[in-house]
């Protein structure tokens, strides 16, 4: 139930994400969801055992509001800077790139929150790690041209 806030929102921001980055070049929707990611992040740090689960669904909001907002324009830029008859093959490296990314991610935080004991210690832990990784990623983001990506044919 905690991540319906999250999933609910996720079409209306891969458009405004979109058009984020017809107006302003990829990189603009790319580090703001990093920065976005990494404040979420940094929100979720105040949840203690007493912590109301609607206060922690509203908290997690800009994680997973972040995550929207990248996609479309990451994926858009790759298959941008690919010739047409290389778009599959982009796309394939880009979702398997990504599977990866979270298939390590559970296995360096699964461990920090499978204790009961340590699942508190564990998530402020995970979300310290999460914050750096986004605030890199947002910095190498930062260094993409500004230009605009070519329309899409309908």
């Amino acid at each position: 139930m905690l991540f319906i806030p999250v999933t609910a929102l996720v079409a209306v921001v891969n458009l405004a994400s979109a058009k984020l980055a017809a107006r302003f070049g990829p990189r603009v929707p790319m580090v703001a969801e990093q920065l976005v990611g990494a404040a979420g992040s940094l929100a979720l740090l105040t949840v203690s055992p007493h912590t109301h689960v609607g206060t922690v669904a509203a908290l997690m909001v800009p994680v997973g509001l972040g995550g929207a907002l990248a996609a479309p324009a990451l994926t858009a830029l790759l298959l941008d800077t690919v010739p047409a008859d290389r778009a599959g093959t982009a796309s394939a490296v880009l979702n398997t790139a990504r599977q990866v990314g979270g298939a390590i991610a559970v296995a360096v935080f699964g461990p920090l929150l499978a204790g009961a004991d340590t699942f508190l210690s564990g998530m402020r832990w995970s979300m310290l790690l999460a914050v750096a990784g986004l605030l890199l990623t947002a910095g190498a983001a930062a260094t993409l041209p500004r230009a605009e990506l070519r329309p899409t044919e309908p």
